[in-house]
């Protein structure tokens, strides 16, 4: 009897062996972010790319996504984030102020990594940037406002009045704004401002600021920045210089840009959310900061406006210099 015991057990034993084991379940992860956008987009693929190219999680097969966006829409944004939290996904991921806020006001308990963020304390979204304590961290995209009002006033030393337009809704924007008035009160600019609500009012407040600013500033406010076309046309038809804090969006035909590369904020960000996936908790994670600058020019833009583009470039260089002199990481690309 006990030699057909042991012969039962081997045999199972050797099924065990032989039969492949079951598949551990794939990771699911929630992101969504405000509004699509060049610089969210980008973000949002540095992310994924970060978790498979550095970490080894392979999309549909190590991680499920449901990538969603808001639209604009923080009632959606609200919607998307409940249902995440229906869905029991392991990880949620927040791209912009407005769908972090909703995030974290869906669920205490799902980790949640924000990206894009300018100022997660005043969000709400952390009470300490070392010390989280609850169920949020994550990256944060403080835009370097007084640099880009002081480029603005070295390079176009002319300019007396600076225009911007931002959604006064946005906590973000309202944070940015404050910083401008300082940066334009120490360098003795007078900010002049036009706000809006949706995407639709943009073109409208833009052309506001007409005859009355010199050159204008659209900070990473996600309502502006989901319509800079409208900006950028008013700028051109008027010969205005337009000056962006995300050189993600140069090229649809800003003057300058001084700001971050999202795309490799996002892969930070990934960096964030692997250690999650290994087991740390994000109360006990610091909230982190891009620190990379990109100082991105369009010459086609500066022809438009009548700079010369040669002797532009000269003090473009200078200014450069004088960063890095500084100990600031910037890189400056032409365009």
């Amino acid at each position: 009897m006990r030699k057909v015991l042991v012969f039962f057990l081997l045999v199972l034993l050797v099924i065990g062996l032989v039969l492949p084991a079951k598949a551990a379940e794939p990771i699911k992860i929630g992101i969504m972010q405000i509004v699509d956008h060049p610089a969210l987009n980008a973000t949002r693929d540095g992310i994924r790319d970060a978790l498979q190219e550095v970490y080894g999680y392979v999309p549909d097969q190590d991680i499920i996504y449901d990538m969603q966006s808001a639209q604009g829409d923080v009632a959606t944004a609200n919607t998307i984030a409940r249902k995440f939290v229906s869905d029991k996904v392991d990880v949620i991921v927040s791209i912009a102020t407005p769908t972090s806020q909703a995030a974290a006001n869906a669920t205490k308990e799902i980790p949640i990594v924000f990206s894009a963020v300018t100022d997660p304390v005043s969000a709400g979204l952390v009470k300490d940037l070392q010390q989280p304590g609850g169920n949020v961290t994550g990256v944060s995209d403080m835009t370097p406002v007084d640099r880009q009002v002081e480029m603005l006033k070295y390079l176009f030393p002319e300019v007396k009045n600076l225009g911007t337009v931002y959604n006064a809704g946005e906590v973000n924007s309202v944070v940015t704004n404050d910083l401008a008035k300082i940066a334009c009160e120490k360098n003795g600019l007078s900010l002049v401002e036009a706000t809006v609500s949706t995407s639709a009012d943009v073109a409208i407040a833009t052309q506001s600021l007409v005859g009355k600013v010199d050159a204008i500033y659209v900070s990473t406010d996600n309502t502006v920045v989901s319509a800079l076309e409208t900006v950028i046309k008013v700028c051109q038809d008027k010969k205005i210089p337009l000056i962006l804090a995300d050189p993600t969006t140069l090229e649809k035909g800003a003057t300058l840009a001084l700001g971050f590369d999202y795309y490799l904020h996002g892969r930070q960000t990934g960096d964030m959310i692997a250690r999650i996936l290994k087991g740390e908790k994000p109360s006990n994670i610091p909230v982190e900061f891009a620190n990379k600058l990109v100082l991105m020019v369009n010459s086609k833009n500066l022809e438009l406006l009548g700079v010369q583009v040669d002797d532009f470039k000269t003090l473009l260089e200078k200014y450069v210099d004088d960063m890095r002199s500084q100990n600031v990481e910037v890189t400056l690309e032409i365009k």
